[in-house]
């Protein structure tokens, strides 16, 4: 089972031997078996890849991300086979219900929020906590109220301090915040593309010129990990270190779960895509009883 993240920082040569990755920088050879690779991320513009090693990546479903000249994630690899047919799956995906996306994405904001909710009473303080927790149960199918935004509005200031604003680019917090949502989405997309079906086409999600609709709809839940975890960073600057302590965050164990925060993302897609193909069950991470 994969289980290594390969972070990319510097000038180098990435390329293949047998059944290894070989990195090579200007003062060393670094060589992984590409077996216990899950992720590439190449986080500099001065790394070259070969083409023989994009190749064997794929064919062994490694997702390379890469990034751009402020070491953003900006695009990422889907490889076209698949586990399953990919054609009968994106044609069960273009004929799911209307209904079940609606319950789905009800289930996928209760368990958001509520994961916030777990996350605040593990973090800090918060008096008023309870306001918060009965949005969960509030959450109507479709969420036609937007209670995510609202559980929003009072989640990242009392996480953050009341100064805190989300949308402010240049607030360090919201770095790590945006690296940390990124390196997420791309784990989710990973999985829904293993499986066979379109990131394009989501349940709630809808913008023309979003590729990954789907999973940014199937993320919502795991981002209070990041956050979490940002949290704990104490406003560290989005450095080399910082970066491959979040890129590192999706395989490490959780020791409430008893596996890791991929593992948890692989279940839960599997099960969230099934539901929408006639399932019987909704998902759950277990924060939304």
């Amino acid at each position: 089972m994969a289980w290594r993240n390969v972070v990319v920082t510097k000038h180098c040569k990435i390329s293949t031997k047998m059944k290894l990755l070989v990195v090579q920088t200007d003062d060393d050879i670094i060589q992984i078996p590409i077996d216990d690779i899950g992720i590439v991320m190449i986080a500099t513009t001065q790394a070259v890849i070969t083409a023989n090693a994009m190749a064997m990546l794929l064919k062994k479903d490694v997702k390379v991300v890469f990034c751009d000249d402020r070491h953003m994630p900006i695009g990422e690899t889907n490889p076209y086979e698949t586990e399953f047919s990919r054609r009968s799956c994106i044609v069960r995906q273009m004929s799911w219900k209307e209904d079940r996306k609606a319950l789905l994405w009800q289930r996928v904001v209760q368990e958001k929020i509520a994961h916030q909710v777990a996350v605040l009473r593990k973090s800090c303080a918060c008096p008023d906590i309870e306001k918060m927790e009965g949005l969960v149960s509030a959450v109507c199918p479709g969420d036609p109220d937007n209670r995510e935004a609202v559980a929003a509005h009072m989640y990242f200031p009392r996480l953050f301090t009341y100064e805190f604003v989300r949308s402010n680019d240049d607030n360090e917090i919201n770095g790590l915040l945006n690296y940390g949502y990124a390196v997420l989405l791309s784990e989710v997309s990973r999985k829904i593309a293993e499986i066979g079906y379109l990131t394009e086409f989501g349940i709630h999600h809808d913008s023309e010129k979003n590729p990954f609709n789907l999973a940014c709809d199937l993320m919502e839940p795991f981002r209070p990990f990041v956050d979490e975890k940002v949290f704990e960073m104490e406003e560290r600057s989005l450095d080399s270190a910082a970066k491959d302590e979040l890129v590192r965050l999706m395989r490490i164990d959780l020791p409430d779960f008893g596996t890791t925060l991929t593992q948890l993302i692989n279940v839960f897609v599997r099960d969230a895509l099934r539901y929408l193909s006639e399932g019987d069950c909704l998902p759950t991470l277990g924060f939304c009883q």
